[in-house]
C-alpha cells in the first residue's frame, strides 16, 4: 500500500513539474491587422511549422472588422516557427472569394507582410520565430 502511495505522488509531481516546464516557454503574439475596413470579419490562421501550410491551422479566431484595424491574440505558444495568414471575409460567408481563375478578390495577409509570386507566400517567406526570450510580443499586419 505504501509503495502505491508514493508511486502516485511521485507521478502527480512529475505531472505538476513537467506542466510547469512546458508553461515557462510559453509566449503571447498579438497581432495588429491594419487597411481591414468595415465590412464584415477578419478570419485569422496560426500555422505551426509542422502544420500543412494555408491547410488545416493550429489556432485560428475571427473578428469584426473596423476601420481602425483590428487586434488579434495568440497565447501560450511554445517555442517554435509560426507563420499567420488572413483575409478580410466581407460578405461573410465563412470562405475567401475568389475571381473566376482564383484570385482573391477580398483583401488577405501574412505575416512579415509576405507576398508570394503567383500565389501565396512560402511558409518560410511569412514565418516568425517563438523563443524563450520574447515571452510577449506584438507584430502588425498590413
Amino acid at each position: 500500500m505504501k509503495r502505491t502511495l508514493l508511486t502516485t505522488r511521485l507521478i502527480a509531481a512529475a505531472a505538476i513539474l513537467s506542466t510547469h516546464a512546458i508553461n515557462a516557454h510559453a509566449a503571447d503574439m498579438s497581432l495588429t491587422i491594419n487597411g481591414v475596413g468595415d465590412k464584415g470579419n477578419v478570419m485569422v490562421a496560426l500555422y505551426k511549422k509542422d502544420d500543412k501550410w494555408l491547410g488545416k491551422s493550429s489556432m485560428s479566431t475571427m473578428v469584426v472588422a473596423k476601420k481602425e484595424g483590428v487586434t488579434v491574440s495568440f497565447n501560450d505558444l511554445t517555442e517554435g516557427e509560426y507563420a499567420v495568414s488572413l483575409f478580410v471575409d466581407e460578405n461573410s460567408n465563412g470562405k475567401m472569394d475568389t475571381n473566376a481563375i482564383g484570385i482573391p478578390i477580398e483583401p488577405y495577409g501574412f505575416s512579415n507582410n509576405a507576398a508570394g509570386n503567383f500565389g501565396p507566400p512560402t511558409f518560410a517567406q511569412a514565418k516568425l520565430i517563438v523563443g524563450k526570450d520574447n515571452a510577449a510580443f506584438t507584430i502588425t499586419i498590413k
